[in-house]
C-alpha cells in the first residue's frame, strides 16, 4: 500500500444525527453534506516529522457516507485511488492489483492511515454528545462537546470538538483512545464559501512528533453516480463524475 495513504478521505456524510442544529451546521461547513448531495475537492497534503517530510495531492469526492479519492501527485503513487464506505470499511487499489484490498481498523489507528481516518471521522455519525459545555477557541466564544463512540467498530472512544457560537464553525477536535490517551488534535479554517457560507479549506493535525497541513481547494457540489463509490468499479475512473459548480 502507498505510504501516501488518503490524508484527503474527507469527509463522510451523516447518516444519523443528533437534535443539535449547532453541531449540524459545523458538520456541513466541514463537508459533511446528507441526502444525494455530495462535495469533490482538491486536497493537498503536507507532512513534517516523523519519518521526513512528504507531499501528496488527491482529488477526493464525498456523498452519501461514502469517500472515493485518487492520487494525483506525487507521480509515482499516480492513480492509486481510496475508498470510505457509510459502514467504515475502507479500501485500496492500485493500477496491476485485480481488485480493491482491505484497510483494517489497526491500520487506521497508525502512521498515514490514521490522518485518513481523521479526515473521513464524521462527528456525529457513529458517536453521541455525552456532554455540552461553554468554553473558547481561538479566542472566540464556543461550545465543546464531548462525543462518545456508539460501538467498539468507530475507531476513537471519545472526540471532543469546539465549535464556535458565532457561525457555528468546528475549530478543533481531539481524539482519544480507549484507554483515554490523546491520541492526535485536529484544527480547522474555514477559507472556502459555497453557497455564500465558509467553508473548510484547511485542516492541521499534530500526530506525535508529526504535523500534518491539509489545503481543501476547489470544492464543487453536485450529485455524483452511484458507481464513483462502487467498491468493484474502484479501479475505473472515479474523477470524472459530472457537478455542478456551486462555490
Amino acid at each position: 500500500m502507498s505510504r501516501f495513504f488518503p490524508f484527503l478521505l474527507a469527509f463522510s456524510a451523516i447518516a444519523s444525527a443528533e437534535d443539535d442544529p449547532a453541531l449540524l451546521a459545523a458538520e456541513r461547513a466541514r463537508g459533511i453534506l446528507t441526502g444525494d448531495t455530495g462535495v469533490k475537492w482538491i486536497v493537498d497534503v503536507h507532512s513534517e516529522g516523523g519519518d521526513g517530510s512528504k507531499d501528496a495531492k488527491f482529488v477526493s469526492i464525498s456523498q452519501g457516507g461514502t469517500i472515493a479519492a485518487e492520487v494525483l501527485e506525487p507521480t509515482d503513487a499516480e492513480g492509486r485511488r481510496y475508498l470510505a464506505e457509510s459502514d467504515g470499511k475502507m479500501w485500496f487499489w492500485k493500477p496491476g492489483l485485480s481488485r480493491p484490498v482491505s484497510v483494517s481498523k489497526r491500520q487506521r489507528l497508525s502512521g498515514d492511515a490514521a490522518i485518513g481516518d481523521i479526515a473521513s471521522t464524521s462527528y456525529v455519525d457513529g458517536y453521541k454528545v455525552e456532554n455540552r459545555e461553554d468554553g473558547e477557541v481561538d479566542g472566540e466564544p464556543a461550545t465543546i462537546y464531548t462525543m462518545e463512540a456508539n460501538s467498539l467498530g468507530d475507531t476513537y472512544k471519545q472526540i471532543k470538538y469546539w465549535v464556535t457560537k458565532d457561525g457555528n464553525l468546528g475549530k478543533k477536535a481531539e481524539f482519544f483512545a480507549r484507554s483515554g490517551t490523546l491520541l492526535r488534535t485536529a484544527t480547522m479554517e474555514y477559507g472556502n464559501t459555497v453557497n455564500g457560507s465558509p467553508f473548510l479549506s484547511k485542516m492541521i493535525i499534530h500526530d506525535g512528533s508529526r504535523t500534518v497541513t491539509i489545503h481543501f481547494s476547489e470544492p464543487e457540489i453536485g450529485t455524483f453516480p452511484a458507481g464513483t463509490f462502487d467498491r468493484e468499479k474502484l479501479g475505473g475512473g472515479v474523477t470524472r463524475a459530472k457537478t455542478k459548480a456551486n462555490r
